[in-house]
């Protein structure tokens, strides 16, 4: 590959190696998806990429640090918000729901609750992550996203979207017991959010035509009681009843009729001791219910089991025991759980619901330099079909399958990975240099939007003049560079974050020796220190 550097002289003056191809700053150090600031022609989309759409396929992409894992779930990102922009314009549905795994936090919050939960260490947590993590652990970080998320929009007055939500959950009381349980269990929210809540989709505990009832009926005893007091006639109409009791307990219990007053006493006492062990009984099955509830989700730190046990005394019969409960609202497998809330969020107007997940690595309790087997578990966790034929999931490991214990027999069979599209990120010479060419190009085509200037695609060899707005190529920035092959120095590398550190390097060496020709050495330093830097 030929060219010159931009940093030569040039007519007897010294240029600028970015000033002299019309850049502002190196294109090359955005080595990360999330912080370039150039368009969608910089990256590199794979052919069984392009023209991606929002499906039902679960995607699962294995790939070292730096080969492009965020740069395509962002890509995969992009085209789920377009489709739900134009959901949402159509009027019809609200899209996809979006539960977005891929900001660490969050996961490390659902880990950290759960080494709680199981009374692990830091010391011992691969062994006891090994022994105590499922694939519905994961699900339930799902549910916990999902979850605050719905919370947070549905209790907020001024969102219009929240509001219709919460209308359409009102309307349907079977939602609403699911709504209000995920609420209470799962979101990561505040008290007054779920004061709000209960508020709102709670039944009133008695209608007014019970309450009206027993107005009456206490106003008709006083009243009968009073006119008795001046009545003779009401008086013996009501000493019928009394005199069958009186006759009643005198055969059965003659104790009550010879002592009335003590009689009186104790058959109060034992009236209220009653009502009380009775309610004091009812409040113990009702925690023991909440707990047995509760116990099986272990990612998120729920709601004092008092304020869980009214809510399932309201929503829920006393027979209604944990286990139907966890079956008709929040379900018992990682399936039936996503299930459910698939049907929760088509109720409230999406289509349905898609899972993205990336940068496991950079989760604290997932760190494959202090705890080498976390990170295994939690992948070989996910790679369950119960898990993955669910669909609209995006997966992304920090690794090759082979590295993450995904190659044996048992995995292979349980994960199915036939069934999904599954790829391992992989990197050809080729591919990278057209990477740089895209990047470069990609760069002066920003610079030039910025200042407002029309961009017109140049002939080979446009000369760069000050004030030109033509395009350079990516050959004409190596000029100088006496490299015959230079692609052989590009093929010694394997991710495009590689890629980005040697071109920096690169760029640095001729800006700092623009006279003078790059040599074999200064190529070979370039590719060690981006090797070195990626890992």
């Amino acid at each position: 590959m030929a060219a010159r550097t931009g940093g030569a002289t040039r007519g007897g003056r010294q240029t600028d190696l970015l000033k002299d191809f019309g850049l502002s700053r190196n294109p090359f150090v955005d080595r990360t998806a999330e912080k370039t600031e150039l368009d969608d022609v910089s990256l590199y989309m794979h052919s069984d990429l392009q023209g991606f759409k929002p499906s039902e396929t679960t995607y699962i992409f294995f790939g070292r640090r730096g080969s492009g894992k965020t740069t395509i779930r962002m890509q995969m990102q992009r085209a789920y918000a377009h489709y739900n922009d134009a959901a949402r314009a159509s009027g019809k549905t609200r899209g996809h729901f979006m539960i977005d795994l891929s900001r660490p936090g969050h996961l490390t919050s659902c880990l950290r609750q759960f080494q709680e939960r199981i009374g692990a260490t830091d010391d011992n947590w691969d062994a006891s992550f090994a022994e105590k993590w499922r694939t519905d652990d994961m699900v339930d970080c799902m549910l916990s996203y999902a979850a605050t998320h719905l919370v947070d929009e549905m209790t907020d007055v001024h969102s219009v979207e929240g509001m219709d939500m919460l209308e359409r959950i009102r309307a349907d009381p079977r939602a609403a017991k699911q709504f209000l349980l995920l609420a209470h269990l799962y979101a990561k929210t505040d008290a007054s959010s779920l004061d709000f809540l209960r508020y709102k989709l709670l039944p009133p505990r008695y209608s007014a035509l019970q309450l009206g009832a027993a107005a009456a009926t206490g106003a008709a005893v006083a009243g009968g009681v009073s006119l008795a007091s001046r009545n003779p006639e009401v008086a013996g109409v009501l000493q019928a009843p009394l005199d069958w009791v009186h006759g009643e307990l005198e055969a059965n219990a003659p104790f009550l009729v010879e002592h009335p007053r003590l009689s009186l006493a104790g058959a109060a006492s034992l009236g209220l001791a009653g009502a009380y062990f009775y309610r004091r009984w009812r409040r113990t099955q009702g925690l023991e219910r909440a707990g047995a509830l509760a116990s099986e989700i272990r990612v998120v730190k729920q709601q004092p089991s008092e304020k869980v046990a009214s809510l399932l005394s309201v929503l829920f019969s006393t027979h209604d025991s944990a286990e139907v409960i966890r079956q008709l609202c929040i379900g018992v497998s990682a399936h039936q759980k996503l299930e459910l809330l698939a049907s929760l969020v088509r109720l409230l107007g999406f289509e349905s619901v898609a899972v993205f997940g990336d940068c496991f690595d950079e989760v604290v309790l997932l760190d494959p330099v202090v705890y080498p087997g976390a990170l295994k578990v939690f992948a070989r966790e996910i790679c369950k079909n119960d898990l993955l034929n669910f669909g609209r999931l995006h997966f992304f490991f920090p690794d090759s399958r082979l590295s993450l214990d995904l190659s044996t027999d048992r995995t292979l069979k349980e994960a199915r990975f036939d069934r999904h599209f599954v790829r391992d990120l992989q990197w050809s010479r080729h591919q990278l240099e057209e990477l740089a060419e895209r990047r470069f190009m990609a760069a002066q085509m920003e610079q030039q939007r910025r200042k407002g200037l029309g961009i017109a695609h140049p002939p080979a060899g446009g000369n760069g003049e000050e004030g030109d707005h033509k395009l350079y190529s990516f050959a004409e920035l190596f000029n100088a560079i006496k490299i015959e092959d230079f692609s052989s120095y590009i093929s010694k590398l394997t991710t495009p974050r590689e890629l980005m550190l040697f071109m920096t390097e690169l760029l640095a060496r001729i800006e700092a020796h623009p006279d003078n020709q790059l040599s074999a050495q200064d190529m070979e330093i370039a590719v060690s220190r981006a090797l070195e830097q990626a890992v």
